[in-house]
């Protein structure tokens, strides 16, 4: 893992584009390495081993030598990499078999430029159609929404790929109306399971975008809204419920309701969550063509706040 990762940072064409500068340096584990970590903002490959208390120490060494360095974590299923993760408010695990260069490219821009929005870090070689863009405000019927939309982008999608697009794209669409709109509480969605209304005011300042852009390998859908009142903690979570952990053969929400069409997205396409809070929430999935690219089970999760930008 260490050469990919240091193979990967030898040569970084978009560095100059975003203004950073790549170097790669490697640490042992334990506080000596965390005392010598530079006073930058930087971005730090957590391994996670077989010791949970190991890891939390370091992470809580390398935040109080310098809280500007964002952390991910690259992780396996042998402990609750989950638990971890909302301890220390961690919002990018990265299975350690299976990333790639495209990945890390997403996570540096993201992660170093505060650039979290669009579809950008995702497309280096641009894009062969689009983006397009659809915004949906004033009186709108739900159902309406979900069959125009996917009528919309259909002509550009492949004939393989329908099924599952559009599935994804009623999940997605269907949680932002609810949260971004309504106002729906995740608490109440776990208890009552309110479903959005089926036909909504949408004011100009809350306005609904979805967008889609396509290049050679991949399809990119990104829903915005304008409140950003999803939550990482509230991601993390419903994934960890529809997730196997150890040796669990079931994942603990298997009966859940709410959560399952999050957790559908995250295991069969790359699945990103974008938060400034209290602003804006966008999710992205990208559905690659070789199926092998899509990387199951990678969270790529970035909640900021806007003085952080």
């Amino acid at each position: 893992m260490e050469e990919r990762l240091r193979e990967y940072y030898r040569f970084c064409p978009w560095a100059e584009e975003y203004g950073v500068e790549p170097r790669f340096e490697v640490y042992q584990r334990g506080d000596e390495a965390a005392d010598s970590l530079p006073d930058i903002r930087g971005l730090i490959y957590l391994e996670t081993g077989a010791n949970p208390e190991e890891v939390r120490l370091l992470i809580e060494s390398i935040r109080k030598r310098n809280p500007k360095l964002q952390i991910v974590l690259m992780v396996d299923s042998s402990f609750d990499y989950f638990a971890l993760a909302r301890s220390y408010r961690i919002g990018n695990l990265v299975r350690k078999d299976a990333f790639d260069g495209d990945l890390l490219r997403a996570l540096s821009i993201r992660l170093l430029t505060g650039n979290i929005f669009g579809f950008g870090p995702y497309f280096p070689h641009g894009f062969v159609i689009g983006p397009l863009y659809r915004t949906y405000r004033g009186k709108v019927v739900l159902e309406e929404v979900l069959q125009e939309t996917f009528q919309f982008f259909q002509p550009y999608v492949n004939p393989d790929e329908k099924g599952t697009f559009k599935m994804f794209l009623h999940e997605l669409l269907t949680n932002t109306f609810a949260y971004a709109l309504e106002g729906i509480t995740p608490e109440d969605r776990d208890t009552k399971l309110l479903p959005p209304s089926p036909v909504l005011e949408v004011p100009d300042r809350r306005a609904i975008k979805v967008s889609l852009a396509v290049d050679e390998e991949k399809i990119g859908f990104s829903i915005q809204d304008s409140t950003g009142n999803l939550s990482m903690l509230r991601v993390l979570d419903k994934l960890r419920r529809q997730s196997c952990i150890g040796d669990e053969k079931l994942p603990p929400g298997v009966w859940d309701e709410s959560g399952r069409g999050m957790s559908l997205v995250y295991r069969y396409s790359r699945f990103i969550v974008n938060i400034l809070r209290g602003v804006r929430t966008e999710t992205i999935f990208l559905q690659y063509r070789k199926q092998e690219l899509n990387r199951f089970e990678s969270v790529i999760i970035t909640e900021v706040t806007p003085e952080y930008l």
